[in-house]
Parts: C-alpha cells; sequence; structure tokens
C-alpha cells in the first residue's frame, strides 16, 4: 500500500483553514482542514488533517483546546482522507470515516452555538469524511471540498481527484454587555440583539473599533 499524504499545517488561532488539495488522480483525497491548521495535500492515500484551533483570551493561549487533525486512510478504497482536528477533539482517520474533529459549544449569544469544528477528508469512492462544528464535508469522486460555514472558524473539507479544498470558515467577535450600555464602532459589520438585561453584538466582518457609552 501507498503512503499517506502529507502532513496537515500548523495555523494561526481563531481562522478557519482550507482543506487539502488532491494531487494525483485518481486515488486519494486532500485532507480536512483544522480550525488552527492547514490539511495536508495528498500525492497518495489520502493527506493527513489540520492540527485544531487555540482558543485566546486578550491575546494569551488557552491550553487544551488544540486537537491534531488524523493520518490518512491506506491506498485501498474508499481512499479517504483523515479528518481536520477541531477544538473539541482531534479529526478521524481516514481508515475509519474521515470526519471532522468536535468544535466547542458556545452559549454567550443565548443560544449554543459550536464553533471551530474540522473539516471533514475527501474521498476518491463514497462516502467522504463529514465536518463537525461548522466545518466543511469532503468533496467525493473529483469534487471539491465544501466551504466551513461563515463566522464559525470551522474547517474546510478536503477534496478529491485533483480539486481544491474548500475553504475555511471566517471568524466572530461575539460581545454580550449590560443593556444600559450603548455600542458604537467604525469600520464594522455588527449584528445586535437583546437577551435579557444584556446586549450581545456580534460582529462578522470588517476592521475598526467599537465604543460604550
Amino acid at each position: 500500500a501507498a503512503p499517506p499524504g502529507g502532513s496537515g499545517g500548523s495555523g494561526t488561532a481563531g481562522q478557519g483553514y482550507a482543506g487539502g488539495t488532491s494531487t494525483q488522480s485518481p486515488f486519494n483525497g486532500g485532507g480536512g482542514g483544522g480550525a488552527g491548521g492547514a490539511g495536508g495535500n495528498a500525492s497518495s492515500g489520502g493527506g493527513a488533517g489540520g492540527a485544531g484551533a487555540v482558543s485566546s483570551i486578550n491575546g494569551s493561549p488557552i491550553a487544551g483546546l488544540g486537537n491534531s487533525g488524523a493520518s490518512g486512510g491506506d491506498s485501498v478504497s474508499p481512499w479517504r482522507s483523515g479528518g481536520g482536528g477541531g477544538a473539541g477533539g482531534a479529526g478521524v482517520s481516514g481508515a475509519s470515516t474521515g470526519n471532522g474533529g468536535l468544535g466547542e459549544s458556545n452559549s454567550i449569544t443565548g443560544v449554543a452555538v459550536v464553533y471551530a469544528g474540522g473539516g471533514g477528508g475527501g474521498a476518491y469512492d463514497n462516502p467522504a469524511g463529514v465536518g463537525n462544528g461548522g466545518g466543511g464535508n469532503g468533496g467525493i469522486d473529483g469534487a471539491v471540498g465544501l466551504p466551513a460555514t461563515a463566522n464559525t472558524g470551522g474547517g474546510g473539507g478536503g477534496s478529491s481527484r485533483l480539486r481544491l479544498g474548500g475553504n475555511g470558515g471566517s471568524g466572530v467577535v461575539i460581545l454580550r454587555y449590560p443593556s444600559f450600555y450603548s455600542l458604537s464602532n467604525s469600520g464594522l459589520t455588527i449584528e445586535t440583539t437583546t437577551n435579557g438585561s444584556f446586549t450581545v453584538s456580534k460582529i462578522t466582518a470588517g476592521t475598526g473599533t467599537v465604543y460604550w457609552s
């Protein structure tokens, strides 16, 4: 059997990464993207998944949230790559399901949402790996990997047969503060809702500054 493809790359906290590219037709799939690392490109077998995210508060890393991407599968059907690691769990080997690692649930908005999951690994035969926590699914038999859900920080799905991996999901900044404060900003796209005596402002795009009064 041929060896699996390349290892997942290292990444930057808080950003979803693209899935790996399939680089040799037909029997290989690119690795699923991790929440904090790119999926590996596959030249034989399946590419390894990317590393998981490392979250931070005020610039200081939070230990224990990053998880490894899984190894690629054997060079036998379905020639599936490993899933990308997520903030809540490692990716699954391509020899098993190739699914992306679990994300982390957060309820700051008042509704539980899972962020920073890994992308699914691509495969030559059905089924490809499934993304978790906003991560994209892997592509099957010549299909590109699916992109991650926007504003989740999930990894993109890996590809198959010389296609590109899906894009990683954009990040998000969520601010929760007492409703007697008023927030203004410059240069940002913000969705604001009221949750009881608190206001929740979700920054989904842009570069700028927020102000309270």
